[in-house]
């Protein structure tokens, strides 16, 4: 039996996933994200190694339509493996999200990227499939 995609889980998980990205790289990580990247504030405008960073909407909306993507993709891979728990969606999730962070770290490290960077950005990635699993995957259209 095919699986019908829930449109209201697909929307939910993406504006999770925007607030744990609000949350993740401004109220928590903020800081370190930035150092670790070196860009700085002056003001109300961003500079990366000196030069200023023009402050546009497109990497949000690009943000926002890979969101949809994720949540669409992990909706396909269930509808495959018969998921229909939250928990199961969630160790998916977990797993897709191990994935994110290992290629974070690898490409990190070819880099020669602080740290910090495959530590915030890795876990974010892996908080985010978690919930992404977690919401598509127990969220199922009847």
């Amino acid at each position: 039996m095919e699986r019908k995609t829930n449109w209201m889980a697909i929307a939910a998980s993406v504006v999770a996933s925007m607030v744990i990205g609000f949350l993740w790289y401004g109220a928590l990580f903020n800081t370190q994200w930035m150092a670790g990247n070196g860009i700085t504030m002056e003001g109300e405008k961003m500079f990366k190694n000196g030069a200023e960073i023009p402050m546009t909407m497109t990497p949000m909306i690009v943000n926002t339509v890979a969101m949809v993507v994720y949540a669409l993709v992990m909706n396909w891979l269930f509808g495959k493996m018969n998921v229909s728990t939250w928990q199961t969606g969630a160790t998916i999730g977990g797993g897709v999200g191990l994935i994110m962070l290992l290629n974070e770290l690898t490409g990190n490290m070819f880099a020669n990227n602080p740290m910090s960077l495959t530590q915030i950005d890795g876990s974010y990635s892996l908080v985010l499939f978690v919930v992404i699993g977690a919401i598509v995957g127990g969220w199922q259209k009847k």
